[in-house]
């Protein structure tokens, strides 16, 4: 009979404003891959446009790295439709569509935009460790041509921010039919995880080790807070609205919507002790003990859903000349302080915080592991923590 396993799952991101119109062109996202499987289902979405989505076409394929083009297209229909509608705020998986793939082959889903269509949401990678995506002019879902422009070209919105992400427009989740038994392990959390720094080298240490016996998906949102939904920031295109639903919230809704992972992975809470401060929020100004309440409260709900859950400490953070800086490291050091005396709430639980911390300031982030900022890891600090979660459970 065989099992629906999810290879790959993104947050589409709300930004509450446009971020890009797109017109006779053809999307094509890589996606890294480790099961074997006999058909592929693909999910699309249209959550927080205005308007109806019509993919005019839609294919998958196999990458091969090798001569770098997409090999063995297939045709992807919904209820046997080649062209697919969505309807504002719906969302959906294709027909299985029969597609033979082994744990080494990685996946390119190709979508035709013919129609003008503006976009308000897509989902987003900063590393590209777990899928990439570029565009081609035209109906290009049957070439093997990788891609001949980057997410930047197709939407100049993303031009705001200094680190270059990948987007992937119209699609959320990629499902397989496998017979081998997986474990599905998904990281829930806060930009830390949407960037994919420490995501990337994890997924990639755990699929040498365990090639067709794991899966891992990715629920992180950039700027996500345990307690409050996304607040209002001036600045930011979209005023903030990209920060999503408070985790609390939106716990079960992206971690269980459509799967049914075997093991949780939550680390959040950095933007909980800064944004109140930040953004002269007083009353979303937490304590330490109302945090912990949350995770509690997110550890029971996993539980309920039969997963184990691993959670962690919260890693320094920057804010180096703010004025609130000292009030925000209370809280952080009052929440870490609740987590490691109550570490067996949850089924596993990793001390981050010590990991990242400089051993002579041990309120700041290791010199060298962060993107300039103070909070954000780069590569060499995502490896540090894939590494210490690797070796921890895996």
């Amino acid at each position: 009979m065989g099992q629906w396993k999810k290879i790959w799952n993104y947050i589409p991101v709300e930004w509450g404003t446009q971020i890009g119109v797109l017109e006779d062109l053809t999307q094509k996202v890589w996606v890294r891959n480790n099961l074997n499987g006999s058909q592929v289902k693909i999910r699309f979405c249209n959550l927080y446009d205005p308007e109806p989505l019509l993919l005019a076409a839609v294919t998958v394929g196999k990458w091969d790295a090798e001569t770098k083009t997409v090999k063995e297209i297939q045709e992807v229909t919904y209820r046997g439709n080649r062209e697919i509608r969505i309807q504002p705020g719906d969302s959906f998986y294709s027909d299985g569509i029969p597609f033979s793939i082994k744990a080494e082959d990685d996946l390119v889903v190709s979508v035709y935009f013919r129609e003008k269509h503006a976009f308000y949401s897509v989902c987003q990678t900063w590393n590209a460790g777990s899928f990439k995506s570029g565009f081609l002019r035209g109906d290009q879902v049957k070439s093997e041509k990788p891609h001949e422009m980057s997410t930047l070209d197709a939407f100049p919105f993303f031009g705001f921010d200094e680190n270059a992400c990948n987007g992937a427009a119209g699609l959320c989740g990629i499902q397989v039919l496998t017979e081998d038994e997986v474990t599905t392990l998904a990281c829930f959390g806060d930009s830390i995880t949407h960037m994919s720094y420490y995501f990337d080298p994890l997924m990639e240490a755990l699929y040498r080790k365990y090639p067709g016996k794991i899966t891992l998906l990715n629920c992180g949102i950039g700027g996500n807070r345990i307690l409050y939904d996304a607040c209002y920031v001036e600045e930011i295109p979209g005023h903030g609205k990209c920060f999503g639903d408070a985790g609390i919230s939106r716990f079960e809704r992206d971690v269980y919507g459509d799967t049914e992972p075997d093991i949780v992975f939550f680390m959040e809470g950095v933007n909980d002790c800064t944004h109140g401060l930040a953004f002269e929020l007083p009353e979303e100004v937490p304590s330490g003990e109302a945090l912990f309440a949350g995770i509690r409260e997110i550890i029971g709900k996993a539980h309920e859903k039969n997963s184990k859950i691993y959670i962690s400490t919260v890693m320094p953070f920057g804010c180096y000349e703010d004025a609130f800086r000292e009030q925000a490291e209370g809280i952080r050091q009052d929440l870490n302080e609740l987590i490691r005396r109550n570490r067996e709430t949850a089924d596993g639980f990793l001390d981050l915080d010590q990991v990242m911390r400089k051993q002579e300031d041990i309120h700041f982030m290791k010199d060298g592991t962060h993107l300039g900022d103070g909070v954000h890891p780069n590569e060499a600090g995502g490896k540090m923590i894939a590494a210490a979660i690797a070796e921890k459970w895996f």
